[in-house]
């Protein structure tokens, strides 16, 4: 009897023992997934502390899932108010709105919530209404806090974004007032920033200007030359450029710069002053292979608007190193090319492809002076086809100075096509081949691409790097 007894406690007490460890499991998974989010949460602040509010947006959308795990996992544990404020403010500060602000908004309902957590889930709601283009509430909430916050990391923070605030509704006074002695250089760009957004290019560029006297160099430099190249105001960009350029900021930040405004210049068709500008940076680029084959990628455009000739441009492309056809950029051309080679290789009496792959020559690879010799050469070819007329009319557009000889030549030689009828002021409608035209080319671009998307794409699988 007495064996059975101490058999059944033996029995109950492993029982006891699994219960217990289940339970000290199930308290360890809720710890961990709350310390997890407390160990990201840290690291994410610690880059605010440093100004690299981006960088911290991936600690805080971290964070936000660990905590959320608990949430979901644990909805009556101890751990469900600190979860609950982790899941809030990380949310909110990675972006996460929607999430975010309900998460905090029954966070400020728990009484006993401490006060340095309730300051900080209000410094992420005020910067959600930011976010939410609510300015006039996000100061509200803030201007609040910043009466009684002592000196401190949560009162720079909440400046910070009264600052931000005040900054997107255009009170440049209390921005001032707001950020105080904080660092000078945490103004200007937030200032650089909201002009972009309100393509107030002139103080944008001043603003940036000013801190390249201070050598303060950060990513927002590069996206305002890009944008005020791209708004057609080379002028400001350059001089932005050239103020870095004269500073000790790095050789590779400073061939950024050259290579945004170069490529931009060589989208406009300014091919002299593009050619200058990278090979600038292609002088200062020193080891980043990647940027050098950007460069060059960039350059080999310029190159090929140079060709007057299949043969000329061919000889260019023959010339291309393997680094540089393997940016996105050369890629784009060395299919394009791909196209030209389609069309022109088709064995098409009405003359269409070829007509097609000087429009391929003109419009994607955007080389006029090639363009301009396919059309022509096509004309003076195939006088007979139906697509002669428009080859001179496109060639004449391209090359002013025998434009006129070329018109005259429709005039003369093609006076029922539908272009002769468009230089002399008739309806194209009443021509003959006003119809024609339009559906062989369309006929016959469709056969080509559908070639040609086939080879790309085989060229693409074999250009994919391979899994490890």
């Amino acid at each position: 009897m007495t064996r059975r007894l101490g058999v059944a406690a033996r029995g109950a007490a492993r029982v006891a023992a699994v219960a217990c460890a289940w339970l000290l499991a199930a308290g360890c998974v809720y710890y961990n997934g709350v310390y997890n989010a407390e160990r990201v949460a840290k690291r994410g602040d610690g880059k605010l502390r440093r100004n690299e509010d981006e960088a911290a947006r991936e600690d805080f959308r971290l964070s936000a899932i660990h905590a959320e795990s608990v949430l979901v996992r644990a909805p009556t544990s101890s751990w469900y108010p600190r979860a609950l404020y982790l899941a809030g403010r990380g949310a909110a500060l990675a972006g996460g709105c929607e999430q975010g602000v309900a998460r905090l908004n029954a966070l400020l309902l728990v009484p006993t919530v401490p006060d340095d957590d309730r300051v900080r889930a209000t410094i992420a709601l005020a910067a959600c209404d930011l976010r939410q283009s609510n300015a006039a509430s996000a100061r509200a909430r803030l201007d609040s806090l910043l009466g009684r916050l002592p000196e401190g990391e949560s009162r720079r923070q909440a400046r910070l974004w009264s600052a931000r605030a005040a900054l997107a509704q255009g009170d440049l006074p209390a921005v001032d007032r707001y950020l105080g002695s904080l660092d000078a250089g945490l103004l200007p760009w937030e200032v650089v920033n909201a002009a972009l957004a309100a393509r107030d290019y002139a103080r944008a560029e001043s603003v940036v200007v000013a801190r390249a006297g201070a050598g303060d160099f950060r990513s927002e430099v590069t996206r305002t030359v890009n944008d005020l190249a791209a708004a057609a105001r080379f002028e400001a960009a350059g001089r932005i450029v050239k103020a870095y350029d004269n500073t000790r900021v790095r050789e590779s930040d400073r061939a950024r710069l050259y290579y945004a405004l170069g490529a931009q210049l060589a989208r406009t068709g300014q091919d002299t002053l593009a050619r200058r500008t990278l090979l600038r940076a292609e002088a200062l680029v020193g080891k980043d292979t990647l940027l050098r084959s950007d460069v060059r990628a960039r350059m080999l455009l310029l190159d090929l608007r140079r060709a007057e000739s299949m043969p000329a441009a061919d000889s260019i492309l023959a010339r291309v190193d393997s680094s540089t056809w393997a940016t996105s950029f050369a890629r784009q051309i060395g299919e394009h090319v791909l196209l030209v080679q389609l069309l022109r290789g088709r064995d098409d009496p009405t003359g269409a492809s070829a007509y097609l792959a000087g429009e391929v020559v003109r419009d994607s690879l955007r080389t006029p002076l090639l363009a301009q010799a396919l059309f022509s050469s096509f004309a003076r070819t195939n006088g007979s086809s139906v697509f002669a007329p428009f080859a001179w009319y496109a060639a004449s557009l391209l090359r002013p100075d025998s434009a006129e000889r070329w018109v005259q030549r429709i005039r003369t030689e093609y006076p029922a096509s539908p272009v002769a009828a468009r230089l002399r002021g008739d309806d194209p409608a009443t021509a003959e081949d006003y119809q024609r035209a339009p559906d062989l080319l369309k006929l016959r671009w469709g056969e080509a691409v559908r070639v040609w998307s086939d080879s790309v794409r085989k060229l693409r699988t074999r250009a994919a790097p391979r899994a490890p």
